[in-house]
Order: structure tokens, then C-alpha cells, then sequence
């Protein structure tokens, strides 16, 4: 096959030789270059995804900052939510001084819940708050305060209704 392209060749005129070397060698050169700038398209694309993925990462890293730690799950045989913020709210406040308490409970991925209790208390002193906030974040383990609300009573202005929302996690199956 060779041979029969050279004998075409010796036949043509020698004009006729050099612009087929001419055309052939345009033909190689706009195909290196088609090739050339496909890569580099790719490359350009590659670079801007990569670019993209590096945004959202930065995005989720600030995120997962401004959340703070995972919360770990509450040990298997450690006492109800409830039954260790009313303990340590009797200790403090005393009894009457409970307006209410509201647990609710919440579904979350990974076969894990979140108990979540609403301590109202209703004319405290500031000390008694502190104390009380104090044995929340001492005991063992720690109860984790989600949300404190406190109203200043508008006659004493020494007392205040307060609402403290304390909230743990646990596997779904314990109670």
C-alpha cells in the first residue's frame, strides 16, 4: 500500500507534490490544534469544579464551625431528660417555683432522637439562675442548654420568669 501511494506521488508533477505536502500538513496541524484546545476546555472545566467544590467546602467548614461540636449520644441507663432537670430545678428553686415543664421529642438521621424539655420557672432570683445553670453544666454528664429566655418581673424587678430549654440526644430506641 505503501508502495502504490509513493508510485502516485512520483507520478504527480513536482507543484502538484508540494501542495499535497501543504495540504497534509495544514490537516495535521488543525488536527493537533482541535486536540489542543478540547484539552484545555477540559482543563478549564475541571479547574472550575474543583474551584466550586473548594467554595463548598469552605462554605460547610465555616458552617460546621458556627455549630460547634457534634453532639455525642446520651450513655444507655442515664436517667430521662426530665427526671434530671426537675431534680436539679427542685434543688435550687424548689418545687413551687416550677411553672411547668414541656418535653417534646424529635426524629434525626443516624437512628438517633432529640429530647428536648422546656423548664419554666417563674420568680427567681438571679443568683438562684446562675446556680441552677451552674449544676446543669457540672452535672455528669453535662445538660446541654438549647435556649434561655429570661423576663424581669415589671413589680420586683429582683425576680424573673425564666424559661431555660434543655436538650440531649439519644439512640431512637432508648426511652
Amino acid at each position: 500500500m505503501i508502495e502504490q501511494l509513493r508510485m502516485w506521488l512520483a507520478a504527480r508533477a513536482p507543484r502538484e507534490r508540494m501542495l499535497l505536502a501543504a495540504v497534509a500538513t495544514i490537516a495535521v496541524l488543525a488536527g493537533v490544534l482541535t486536540a489542543a484546545l478540547a484539552i484545555h476546555a477540559d482543563l478549564a472545566s475541571l479547574e472550575a469544579r474543583v474551584t466550586s467544590g473548594e467554595r463548598e467546602l469552605a462554605a460547610l467548614r465555616r458552617l460546621a464551625a458556627d455549630l460547634g461540636p457534634t453532639p455525642t449520644p446520651a450513655p444507655a441507663g442515664t436517667p430521662s431528660l426530665v427526671t434530671r432537670l426537675e431534680t436539679a430545678a427542685e434543688a435550687v428553686v424548689g418545687r413551687p417555683r416550677i411553672a411547668a415543664m414541656t418535653p417534646t421529642t424529635a426524629a434525626l438521621p443516624e437512628g438517633l432522637r432529640e429530647e428536648r424539655v422546656a423548664l419554666r420557672l417563674a420568680g427567681t432570683s438571679l443568683a438562684e439562675l446562675v446556680r441552677l445553670l451552674h449544676g446543669l453544666g457540672s452535672a455528669d454528664p453535662p445538660i446541654e442548654i438549647a435556649r434561655l429566655e429570661l423576663r424581669k418581673h415589671p413589680d420586683d424587678p429582683r425576680h424573673f420568669d425564666a424559661t431555660i430549654e434543655a436538650a440531649r440526644i439519644v439512640p431512637a430506641g432508648q426511652p
